[in-house]
């Protein structure tokens, strides 16, 4: 019986090690067949671009479909194992721990790109210093040569506004002890001369600059003062002609009104009527142009053309302040008081072109208010609630 016994537990502890090693087989069992699973995924889409037909091959027509559908479940799969790492590397993280590990991602594909292409980033940084070298360089000489013209361009101006008497006198202090360094010349000829000469310099100083386009343009002016129609005519087309004209409002209206009074001077009123036309389509120049077309129309004898422009010209203008801020009378502006004159000559009893007076009385007396309300010096009244 004893034997028997020990026989049955021999047999019990080899039953129950078989069925742990079963287990254990069953597990590792497992485990093989996952691992082979994810490898027969990629050797079945490396067979199946091994035991792809040849293009042009007699396979080609019918594997086609086929090898379009194992095409699309690789990269179906390939998709599905990419969403499983990215997943399975988020777990158990908190926020704070999946916004580092994105940003370390990020880091990391940043420099393999930058030691990828290190080369071109050195190449584009070097390229990029020495364009910013070259384009300081080119700003700080093209600040020195403008204002070289600048300066250039002012001597002239000051010496065509200089003044005539004894040229002694330059440089000495007056009775206040002040110095005035406006030029002194002889003559206004002497002076014109003078003027005619800084703006030649000043113009060969930069053909191409704004500067260039307002001494030219002085320089012609001094011409048609000097009487030299023919010559200022031509200074003031080639002002027309150059960059300055384009880019200033300013430079294109003097050079058209120039010359329209050079054509003027010439006899050439026709010429000088349809540059003063042209110059009607100039900004700001439009009450100028109504002033020298109504004066030409009357060198020419049309007396009723001129009245209208005359009548369209002062209908812009308005009529005259009654007064400044301090009291005094305003002083008319330079237009007005031309045409007011050329009027007085075409129409003296004004039955025709009826030149704006200034505001009396109670008029005046409001218009001094708005004066002061614009100013700030006198605030409206509040309403009443």
């Amino acid at each position: 019986m004893q034997e028997e016994a020990t026989k049955l537990s021999k047999r019990a502890k080899r039953r129950a090690a078989g069925e742990e090693g079963a287990d254990a087989d069953e597990a590792a069992e497992e485990t093989a067949a996952a691992g082979e699973a994810v490898e027969g995924e990629a050797d079945d889409v490396g067979d199946a671009l091994a035991t792809e037909p040849k293009p042009g091959g007699p396979e080609e027509t019918e594997l086609s479909p086929n090898r379009q559908a194992r095409r699309t479940a690789a990269s179906q799969a390939r998709a599905r194992r990419k969403r499983e790492r990215e997943a399975a590397s988020a777990v158990g993280l908190d926020a704070a721990e999946m916004v580092d590990d994105a940003l370390v991602r990020f880091t990391d594909k940043l420099g393999r790109l930058a030691r990828r292409y290190s080369n071109a980033l050195q190449w584009t940084f070097g390229i990029s210093v020495i364009g910013w070298f070259g384009w300081q360089v080119y700003s700080w000489r093209q600040t020195n040569v403008n204002a070289e013209r600048s300066d250039a361009l002012f001597a002239a101006v000051a010496v065509e506004h200089g003044k005539t008497g004894d040229p002694s006198e330059q440089g000495k202090p007056n009775a206040s002890g002040l110095i005035d360094p406006t030029p002194i010349f002889s003559t206004d000829a002497e002076r014109l001369q003078a003027a005619a000469q800084a703006y030649a310099e000043a113009v060969d100083k930069g053909a191409s600059s704004p500067a260039a386009a307002f001494a030219r343009l002085g320089q012609a002016g001094v011409l048609l003062e000097q009487g030299k129609a023919e010559e200022a005519r031509a200074a003031f087309e080639q002002v027309l002609g150059m960059s300055g004209a384009e880019a200033s409002v300013e430079v294109r209206g003097n050079a058209l009104e120039g010359r329209g009074l050079s054509s003027e001077a010439k006899g050439d009123l026709a010429g000088a009527l349809a540059a003063f036309e042209e110059l009607g389509s100039v900004p700001s120049f439009e009450n100028r142009a109504l002033f020298q077309q109504a004066r030409v129309k009357h060198l020419q004898g049309d007396d009723g053309a001129s009245k209208a422009l005359l009548n369209k010209l002062f209908k812009n203008i308005g009529a005259p302040k009654a007064a400044t801020l301090g009291g005094l009378p305003d002083r008319p502006e330079f237009l007005r008081q031309r045409a007011t004159q050329l009027a007085s000559v075409i129409d003296p009893f004004e039955k025709d072109v009826k030149i704006p007076k200034p505001p009396m009385g109670a008029d005046a007396v409001q218009q001094m208010l708005e004066q002061l309300k614009e100013s700030g010096a006198v605030t409206a009244p509040a309403p009443n609630p």
